[in-house]
């Protein structure tokens, strides 16, 4: 493990380098504000002002809470904003989707919402993909196309939640990120 030490005007930082692949890098900027109290050092053999090879890396944790009020529940919204999975889980009753609403917010406050067709009964041990617009080529049978949205949201937290006629949440699903 090398290390670097920066001080300006005063002001002195330790930073810890890792030169080891791991699964969430991202490559270091190291600038010193030109002045003449600028020194930088790095107890590191090879090149010593080369920062290339070294890379910040930062663990995180997501969790995903899902809760359900009856038989149908997100199972599942992809990472990339590609689709978000609905399925019903009653053995023997079909559910009419009729003016019922899926409601997703990001951790800036954006909210998007898709209403189903009026027409749509979701069939007992069925699931359903609501797929983005920009997504639409991977539609298959009974998937719907969120036609107004490119892409679902992604990122550190989301909340999704269906919504039925009534108004009444029916089921949610939480994604929260820490990143350390």
């Amino acid at each position: 493990m090398a290390t670097a030490t920066a001080s300006a005007n005063n002001t002195a930082g330790t930073f810890m380098f890792h030169p080891r692949t791991a699964v969430f890098e991202h490559p270091i900027t190291y600038n010193l504000p030109p002045s003449q109290y600028a020194t930088s050092t790095i107890n590191n053999k090879s090149d010593k002002n080369d920062f290339s090879q070294y890379y910040i890396t930062l663990e995180s944790r997501t969790t995903i809470h899902k809760s359900a009020k009856g038989p149908i529940s997100i199972a599942e919204c992809e990472p990339q904003g590609k689709y978000i999975v609905i399925e019903n889980t009653s053995r023997s009753k079909n559910i009419a989707l009729a003016g019922w609403t899926l409601h997703q917010e990001n951790d800036n406050g954006d909210i998007l919402t898709f209403t189903f067709p009026n027409n749509y009964l979701l069939r007992s041990n069925q699931s359903l993909k609501v797929l983005s617009k920009s997504n639409e080529t991977e539609r298959r049978n009974s998937d719907l196309i969120a036609s107004l949205l490119s892409t679902w949201h992604t990122g550190s937290n989301v909340v999704t939640k269906l919504i039925n006629a009534e108004g009444k949440d029916r089921s949610s699903l939480t994604k929260k990120t820490v990143f350390s």
